[in-house]
């Protein structure tokens, strides 16, 4: 195919409307979209992931959208490991068409395949790892001796990216010789206009609103929640593997809490905006979080936020006082600062009516898309 020059090259193994891979996914397509607008010419090279099945998606040819062209390609493997030879060899006959190619995630054959024709190509790359490289993540012996040797050596002079102090701090001490740059995740706000009603709930209303993975500690907050003491609901939103939510249900049914929790499963668009509004409080208890969008869009929507000190936000959290961060992540200590959030009637309502002003200030889409386009030109080919 022969693909017209462009600015920025995204590479990601899982892209829309494949959303069920959460926040990358998510954040990697509204910093594409945003640098569009900014008029830079944006493209994506990505696979057909959906799961364990396919996206229906015409392949190996670009489609257009939100003025990103984006090319979908199949894989040969149905899991994480997202192995498409046929992204891995357009990217090599296009790699110099690219000003930036701009990498995001780490541990499948897309990421290793395009570091390593990046070196050969000499193409300027920036490695974004999402949380990819946090020890959290490392705890897997093969994993911590593959970086030790061949990710080192993939890795070596290549412009490193976090989406927050946490893991800058993370990917320093793993590859302290490399360059590392913090800016952001690119995420969409609701329109000041559009913003739902807040309503004035009789019962406290708590909202754990992400993936539902053994890494976000929902189990951590039902066992917090067990002998809570205040009247309370809990609305879990998201989705996940079945055996682990499983678990969680069976944890719930033994601590007696079914009547204080409802499900209801994936939410988007406006129900999204309108279940986050609603909240009197957000938790994000995670044992790690590189980033952790929903902070942002809940503080969007004025709702205050409690999350663990693993939360890669959590210093942003602190440092606004836009709401509670439990340290360390234990169910004790976070049935604890659950009360300190439920007893401060005073302070939600000063987040409630400070925390959107200060998210559109700080999180701009527009504004953090220039910043990402005037890092580019910065970034060298790796050594």
């Amino acid at each position: 195919m022969n693909m017209p020059p462009m600015d920025v090259l995204h590479i990601i193994p899982a892209y829309k409307p494949a959303l069920q891979y959460g926040g990358p996914t998510v954040s990697v397509s509204r910093l594409a979209e945003a640098q569009a607008r900014c008029k830079a010419r944006v493209s994506v090279f990505t696979t057909t992931a959906n799961g364990p099945e396919e996206l229906d998606l015409p392949a190996n040819q670009p489609t257009d959208l939100a003025g990103v062209r984006v090319w979908y390609f199949r894989r040969w493997t149905g899991d994480h490991s997202h192995f498409s030879p046929a992204l891995l060899m357009e990217l090599w006959k296009t790699t110099g068409q690219a000003k930036i190619v701009h990498l995001h995630s780490w541990w499948n054959w897309v990421a290793f395949g395009a570091v390593l024709i990046c070196r050969w190509r000499r193409a300027n790359l920036l490695v974004s790892p999402r949380g990819m490289l946090s020890p959290f993540t490392l705890k897997s012996r093969i994993r911590k001796l593959f970086q030790k040797t061949a990710g080192r050596w993939l890795l070596q002079g290549a412009v490193l990216h976090a989406t927050s102090a946490q893991e800058a701090l993370e990917l320093q001490k793993l590859h302290p010789k490399n360059r590392c740059i913090v800016l952001p995740n690119c995420i969409e706000l609701p329109a000041a206009e559009a913003q739902p009603a807040v309503v004035e709930n009789p019962v406290f209303q708590l909202l754990f609103l992400s993936r539902i993975d053994p890494k976000k500690g929902l189990d951590i907050l039902v066992e917090a929640l067990s002998g809570f003491g205040t009247d309370w609901q809990l609305t879990i939103a998201g989705t996940g593997a079945e055996a682990y939510s499983g678990r969680i249900k069976n944890q719930i049914t033994t601590l007696g809490l079914q009547e204080n929790i409802t499900w209801s499963g994936w939410v988007d668009g406006s129900e999204k905006w309108r279940l986050l509004a609603g909240a009197d409080l957000l938790v994000l208890p995670s044992r790690n979080e590189n980033f952790a969008n929903v902070i942002v869009e809940a503080l969007a929507v004025g709702t205050p936020v409690l999350v663990s000190d693993q939360v890669g936000l959590s210093d942003y959290v602190k440092k606004q006082n836009l709401g509670w961060v439990c340290t360390p992540l234990q169910s004790q200590t976070l049935r604890e600062t659950l009360h300190q959030a439920v007893a401060a009637t005073a302070h939600r309502k000063e987040i409630r009516e400070q925390a959107p002003a200060i998210i559109r200030q700080d999180f701009y889409p527009q504004l953090l898309a220039k910043r990402y386009l005037e890092l580019y030109p910065t970034v060298q080919c790796p050594v």
